[in-house]
């Protein structure tokens, strides 16, 4: 879950080769060495909470359909999600099925009980330098149980009725795509991929500046299929170096990206927020466990134990049984 800055929605690819190649790669110096798995248990040297975002001029990867430079987990605009939003609100009607908030709860809910428990084909593609980033099946697995706890309610909140089971793990000892995960996402994406629209590829790297991971949104498979997926720093898996974000939720939090929905601070106060009615409107980001936080006028707080958040590892517990709505309807339009 997680990128640096808020940005805007997924658009331009990243060539498969970049201009200008990287050149030779050297070990990080000091002023890298948090990014690169040097971290201190020092307040000042923990990861921002904007660290769950990319920054991107028009795209998502991270979670909307757009990446940094066209991948990223970016907030999308009023105009962009009312876009998005209109054209999945077709393909629902089309399948007679409603949508988010202004569907009645029994109707959500009478839709959620027919529709069939959705379980996601995952291939996980460890990108490794050698020994650095080669985390091990355990640990990988690991990483799928954490997923499964999270979307099954194990941690708190709603049982989405989502679950993953892994079909393989590859690994690849590519220098570039190790340490240059989104300029190269061009090239090891559609050379690793597996599977349809409906399969997840979970991709393991070295992120610099502080990035956690990034994702499409399932809107843009149909003209990007080779590009779908989710993108995670390799440190934040379960007891990974990066402090207050190793417990595996990042990938919690991309895929919930993949799986359609928005930050739970989509939009801030105004606007239609997240689309999803049991989460509170929040006008910004959560930074580590802000107990109390309320920054909208409207009833609740800020939902900061949310996975589509921003906080910390250890403050996330939750999705709401409006996001479970969402994902089901999402999948129906996009992923079946």
């Amino acid at each position: 879950m997680k990128l640096l800055a808020a940005a805007a929605a997924l658009a331009a690819l990243v060539p498969a080769v970049p201009a200008a190649a990287p050149a030779a790669v050297t070990p990080p110096g000091p002023a890298r060495a948090a990014a690169a798995g040097q971290r201190h248990a020092a307040p000042h040297d923990c990861v921002p909470a904007n660290a769950r975002l990319r920054p991107g001029p028009d795209g998502h990867g991270h979670g909307h359909g757009g990446h940094g430079h066209g991948k990223g987990h970016a907030e999308l605009s009023p105009a962009q999600s009312e876009s998005v939003e209109s054209d999945l609100g077709r393909i629902l009607d089309g399948l007679g099925l409603t949508l988010g908030p202004k569907a009645p709860q029994d109707a959500n809910a009478a839709e959620r009980r027919a529709a069939a428990r959705i379980t996601v084909p995952v291939y996980f593609h460890v990108l490794h330098d050698g020994s650095r980033g080669n985390v091990s099946d355990a640990t990988v697995r690991r990483q799928i149980n954490v997923m499964n706890a999270a979307y099954g309610g194990r941690y708190g909140g709603d049982n989405t009725e989502v679950s993953f089971r892994l079909r393989a793990i590859t690994r690849s000892d590519n220098s570039a795509w190790f340490r240059y995960p989104e300029q190269y996402e061009g090239s090891y994406k559609p050379r690793l991929r597996k599977g349809g629209k409906g399969t997840l590829n979970l991709y393991s790297a070295y992120i610099e500046g502080d990035l956690l991971g990034w994702s499409t949104f399932p809107w843009k498979y149909r003209d990007e299929p080779k590009m779908d997926g989710v993108t995670i720093n390799y440190g934040s898996m379960p007891g990974g170096h990066i402090d207050q974000f190793n417990r595996g939720f990042s990938a919690a939090h991309e895929t919930g990206h993949w799986l359609g929905l928005y930050h739970t601070f989509q939009d801030g106060c105004g606007g239609h927020g997240d689309r999803v009615a049991d989460t509170p409107a929040e006008s910004r980001p959560a930074d580590g466990c802000p107990e109390g936080k309320d920054t909208c006028p409207q009833p609740g707080e800020d939902p900061i134990h949310n996975f589509m958040n921003y906080s910390y590892d250890t403050c996330m517990t939750s999705f709401t049984n409006g996001q479970g709505d969402r994902m089901h309807k999402v999948w129906a339009a996009y992923r079946r």
